[in-house]
């Protein structure tokens, strides 16, 4: 019998993730949801990440 893995997030996404996390194409993550202001850019001490729980948060609230 096959198990299937669930995929485990971080809370703190870089760029590459984030967009693989929606399952979109990265252009279409930053006009979507980052150039728009659904999504913010948060600088930190390992450069700049997403934040998991606003990407799910926009993505409820998409088409708002």
């Amino acid at each position: 019998m096959e198990q299937l893995q669930v995929m485990q997030w971080p809370k703190w996404l870089r760029r590459n993730q984030a967009h693989r996390y929606l399952s979109v194409a990265d252009n279409t993550f930053m006009k979507n949801y980052v150039h728009n202001g659904k999504v913010r850019a948060y600088q930190t001490a390992h450069g700049i990440r997403y934040d998991r729980d606003e990407i799910d948060e926009a993505v409820r609230h998409y088409y708002d």
